[in-house]
């Protein structure tokens, strides 16, 4: 015994180990060699990260360590913590917190001392174990009458006796003050009354080799008066009676309760901040979220409530005004639970502020419990949560920079002790859940943004010229051998546009080119601009194709059959004169602020010409596009006629497609 107090005490010595430096933001400046083997994924402790990330013990005190970094404070330990490597056996180790205020300069940071001190913790408990064994040995072979008051005077843990039925014989102080019953209700009375796992009873009490051996920190759950479920370590083995060959007993257990519970809230805090920085989504994190929430801290249901905007009449009735209900949008039942049609119900149910368990925490936001659930007037119409049993409900709000932004609610069959540590938890979870909620709407907004953004300039410049222009190219200007070239004018539009209002006519330009548009984007023309009246489109370009110049041809006679179409709809007559031309174009984008992509050379002027010295319901074209589509088309020779600014020039009328059999030839999509 001497020989494992030497070597506690040695272990127990200020052996400082690894270290980790961190800034007042809590990120890491510096970090020794061996400090990985500490944390879950070595990532997490690389430099600049947070180290909350690696250390999740950290969460919740974050004010402790402003106050060491300030001075106001000298250090900070937490002892004890625990991480299991690869499903490797545990290591321990504490960790202690201090400043550089002796550093010169004084820079205002931390300084993380990590002190393994697994050899300590395996030794404390080798001792407690030892000390366990001594004291039921000694009591074993005095086999004396006053036995069991030598075993009660030196066990501070609680202490139980049974017979080889599991009949209590002897109860010590500790086992009543931390069952809730009397001497008097517990003797007499199985051991089944308090531990509920019958596997733990009958193992201690059909294993002869418990005379000479102890079932050590063998965990079972075990229920009090009051119906509170604790998790107990118990100690278990057989002692010799005064009668040769008969045995009792001995329970001994530790209320690991706390621990367990303190463990499972890291563990879950942990978790909760891997599932958010993971997930792309609310609705993909939240099923998540719940499991390990109700997971961790023994819930049987988790609901998520969100705001619902809708619109009500004023009592006017003519006017508007947005209300708020809240409605279920995720919800995660343990698997033991059986709660049928509790999602259906869920999302039928909405509740307004101050009104139910998520109406009453959101008006306040703040946390509200209630127990008996059943017999509470808003959950006794509940059919599903009525029929589960559910006996506690907790609710918790979602906040982010002081809004809320949704409501948290938890179910559970037993009755849960809502201790100060358990609802600072449930707070911590409230406020990472408004976090994420609100960077999730802010990431959709963007992302919406970005959309309307990418919409917008996809309906100015072509895909490819956008593509270029994102990847920050300055200037943009493309050198274009052939392509052709449609201008197209409605004609009497000066006279129409005093006939008819301003709103009116905009409608009317509007239905046309609308329709003008999805000609040239089923033909797999670029549509450059419309100017007033007039409508340009262009084949060839951005991206080149050898059949451009039938193309427009194709869309020009299916414009004079749109026009022809709205016409008769409007019950007026409209006509439009269409120029084309082929020929060689420089096409850019001009400008930095309302950009667009235009086109310019002789080839352009060219196609203009021929719209205004075209024909009322005509395609008017040059020579050289005649040529293009000579063998497919049917034309008008026009002759020769006087071109501005480009002297005679000898033009042709498109009158339609030349008889073919095949007539996929024309499938310009």
């Amino acid at each position: 015994m001497n020989a494992l107090l030497n070597k506690l005490l040695s272990v127990l010595a200020p052996n400082r180990g690894e270290y980790v430096e961190i800034d007042r933001d809590f990120n890491i400046i510096d970090t020794s060699a061996g400090v990985q083997r500490f944390v879950d994924c070595p990532d997490d402790i690389s430099k600049g990260q947070d180290i909350r990330l690696g250390f999740p013990e950290l969460f919740g005190v974050e004010d402790i360590l402003t106050e060491i970094i300030e001075g106001e404070q000298e250090s900070f330990e937490i002892k004890g913590i625990a991480r299991t490597p690869n499903n490797d056996s545990p290591i321990y180790f504490d960790i202690h917190i201090i400043n550089n205020l002796y550093e010169e300069p004084v820079e205002k940071k931390l300084i993380v001392i990590i002190e393994e001190v697994t050899e300590r913790m395996t030794l404390e408990q080798s001792l407690i174990q030892r000390i366990n064994e001594t004291n039921l040995l000694s009591s074993a072979l005095a086999a004396s009458k006053d036995y069991v008051d030598k075993i009660i005077s030196s066990m501070a843990d609680a202490l139980l006796v049974t017979k080889p039925s599991g009949i209590i014989k002897t109860v010590n102080q500790a086992a009543e003050d931390l069952f809730g019953y009397s001497e008097a209700e517990l003797v007499g009375n199985s051991i089944s009354m308090i531990i509920a796992d019958n596997k733990l009873v009958n193992k201690a009490n059909h294993a002869p080799f418990l005379l000479n051996e102890v079932l050590n920190d063998v965990e079972a759950i075990c229920q009090t008066k009051s119906g509170e479920k604790l998790a107990i370590a118990f100690s278990c083995s057989a002692i010799q009676t005064e009668t040769e060959g008969l045995e009792n007993f001995i329970y001994i257990g530790r209320d690991i309760t706390e621990r367990q519970r303190t463990q499972k809230r890291l563990a879950l805090q942990y978790a909760t901040t891997r599932i958010m920085s993971e997930s792309a989504t609310l609705s993909e994190a939240a099923p998540k979220i719940l499991e390990v929430i109700c997971e961790n801290l023994e819930w049987d249901l988790g609901e998520i409530w969100e705001p619902d905007k809708q619109t009500k009449e004023t009592g006017n009735g003519n006017e508007e005004e947005d209300s708020i209900v809240l409605r279920c949008v995720d919800s995660w039942v343990k698997p033991s639970v059986s709660i049928p049609n509790l999602m259906a119900h869920s999302q039928n149910t909405t509740f307004t502020p101050g009104l139910g368990l998520p109406g009453r925490v959101w008006a306040s936001r703040s946390i509200h419990g209630l127990t008996n659930v059943m017999y509470d007037t808003e959950f006794s119409d509940s059919k599903p949560i009525s029929q589960a049993g559910l006996q506690q409900a907790f609710g918790i709000p979602l906040l982010a920079d002081g809004e809320i932004l949704g409501v948290l609610t938890l179910f559970s069959g037993d009755v849960q002790q809502a201790d100060e540590d358990l609802l600072r938890t449930m707070a911590a979870i409230g406020r990472q859940l408004g976090q994420l909620i609100k960077r999730k709407q802010a990431e959709e907004a963007l992302r919406y943004q970005q959309e309307q953004t990418e919409r917008l300039l996809l309906n100015i410049l072509p895909k490819p010229i956008a593509e270029r222009l994102k990847q920050g190219q300055d200037t943009i200007a493309d050198d274009f051998a052939e392509v052709t070239v449609l201008f197209a004018d409605i004609v009497g539009f000066t006279q129409l546009s005093q006939r008819i209002s301003p709103p009116e006519l905009v409608e009317l330009l509007n239905v046309i080119f609308s329709k003008f548009d999805k000609l040239a984007e089923r033909h797999g023309l670029e549509k450059i601009k419309t100017i007033g009246d007039a409508y340009m489109v262009v084949g060839g370009l951005p991206k080149e194709r050898p059949n451009h110049t039938e193309a427009i041809a194709e869309m020009a006679m299916d414009m004079q059959a749109a026009v022809t179409e709205f016409s008769k709809d409007m019950g007026q007559e409209f006509h439009i004169r269409i120029g084309i031309n082929t020929g060689p174009v420089v096409a850019g984008v001009i400008g930095v602020s309302k950009f667009i992509y235009d086109l310019w050379g002789d080839a352009v002027n060219t196609a203009s010409r021929m719209e205004s010295h075209g024909l009322a319901g005509k395609i008017h074209l040059t020579a050289t596009t005649y040529k293009h589509l000579q063998d497919k088309y049917l034309f008008e020779h026009r002759g020769k006629i006087p071109v501005k600014g480009k002297g005679e020039m000898t033009t042709y009328f498109l009158l339609g497609r030349k008889e073919t059999k095949d007539d996929s030839k024309f499938d310009f999509t």
